[in-house]
């Protein structure tokens, strides 16, 4: 039974994105936990790789939500009113147009501009809440001078990403697995130059090139760096491959799969000795990167904006570097993503990851053992928290009516 209040969502529900991620499970925590009725603003992306269960409650929401969806289509601009008790804007590193209104206004942001400037505050000044992903990013918005933010990480799906193992069917000595969309901020660049030279030590490692951009959003921007030439025509797999090649590294040694799902991605983990994340500024707290430390994987994380919420829990199988890059990140890179006046970006030097690497290679049942023995601790970062904390936040706040009659699980 649906609870009389409504929530809308204004961003693409998606299997694909993390943003999308989060939408879904947000949704299913209103539904399961009776908090409010959510609402759409355009139709859901599926896929063959969504469960069952969940594509049945997802088309009762669509229909609720058509009448919406179709005003949005065809209302040519202005803002939209809704009878909606709380309508969450998705925010990155500018605050756009209000276009949807209801009773309250909540912003949800992931964002990689090291510093807010006055038409930024302003912009947050017309919602009631801010929601933000990580401990930096909450210190810039309250050193800007937001007064009304707060914190709630988001979430992983334990019941698939845990350290319950599958078989390994990648039979080589060292296979490395590499995630988020191709783009100067991921640092895949570095990755790169570091794996490329990893080869002479070890020359039958795989890399498993998970960089599927979809929309090539901010593609362009990896032929900034020194450490490769040009970029992918694309940003799907073949285009991705073929650039791969021609920046050094042999087809023998490269996995890259198409964009995957969200529930595709446990088992990818899984085949691999170590993951690695060399990002020159995390928003969040990096899906991707959460989701293969609960996986049991020795994880790599670049010691820089919001993969410092992750290496301050001292996980055994966390290793930092790049923390003397900090600052140094070449201006013409953060420059297209708002800047980093502050200088908390942070650069990795692709012969310190190269050095990991080998450490990690030689040392790979240590760190095995380690990542089994440490992976339970993510459980403490579950969708269930991580939801149950957003929705308690509106109540406590009073956006929302505390009418909530039970809770959604995945463990806990």
């Amino acid at each position: 039974m649906f609870a009389a209040e409504k929530l809308l969502i204004d961003w693409p529900l998606t299997p694909y994105t993390g943003w999308g991620s989060y939408g879904i499970q947000l949704v299913q925590a209103l539904l399961a936990g009776h908090w409010a009725r959510p609402v759409l603003t355009c139709k859901a992306d599926r896929s063959p790789h969504c469960e069952p269960h969940w594509l049945l409650r997802l088309d009762e929401v669509e229909r609720y939500s058509q009448g919406l969806i179709d005003c949005l289509c065809t209302k040519p601009a202005g803002v939209v009113d809704t009878n909606c008790s709380v309508v969450l804007e998705p925010l990155g590193n500018r605050v756009p147009p209000e276009r949807i209104r209801g009773k309250h206004q909540v912003g949800i942001t992931f964002f990689e501009r090291s510093a807010i400037d006055a038409s930024y505050l302003q912009g947050l000044d017309r919602l009631d809440l801010v929601i933000t992903g990580s401990r930096w990013n909450q210190r810039v918005l309250e050193t800007g001078g937001c007064k009304h933010a707060r914190l709630v990480h988001q979430g992983i799906d334990c019941s698939r990403f845990n350290p319950t193992p599958t078989p390994r069917l990648l039979d080589r000595p060292f296979v490395l697995f590499a995630g988020g969309k191709l783009e100067a901020r991921k640092g895949q660049d570095v990755v790169i130059a570091a794996f490329r030279n990893f080869l002479r030590h070890c020359p039958d490692a795989l890399l498993i090139a998970c960089w599927g951009n979809l929309g090539n959003v901010g593609l362009e921007t990896i032929a900034q760096s020194q450490h490769v030439e040009g970029s992918p025509t694309n940003g799907d797999a073949m285009a991705l491959h073929t650039w791969l090649i021609q920046q050094g590294i042999p087809s023998r040694n490269l996995m890259v799969p198409s964009v995957m799902a969200n529930a595709q991605l446990p088992g990818l983990f899984k085949q691999a000795d170590a993951a690695v994340f060399a990002s020159r500024c995390e928003g969040g707290t990096n899906l991707m990167a959460m989701e293969a430390l609960a996986c049991a994987i020795p994880t790599v994380l670049s010691a820089n904006t919001g993969h410092l919420d992750l290496l301050e829990l001292e996980l055994g199988h966390a290793v930092a570097v790049g923390q003397q890059g900090v600052g140094h990140v070449p201006p013409a890179i953060a420059r297209g993503y708002g800047g980093d006046d502050s200088g908390l970006w942070g650069e990795t030097d692709p012969m310190e990851l190269e050095e990991t690497l080998l450490r990690l290679w030689k040392e790979r049942n240590h760190w095995r053992h380690r990542a089994y023995k440490e992976a339970h601790r993510m459980e403490s970062f579950s969708w269930t928290r991580s939801m149950d904390e957003l929705l308690s936040i509106l109540v406590e706040r009073q956006l929302l009516n505390n009418n909530r009659k039970g809770s959604f699980s995945d463990c806990s």
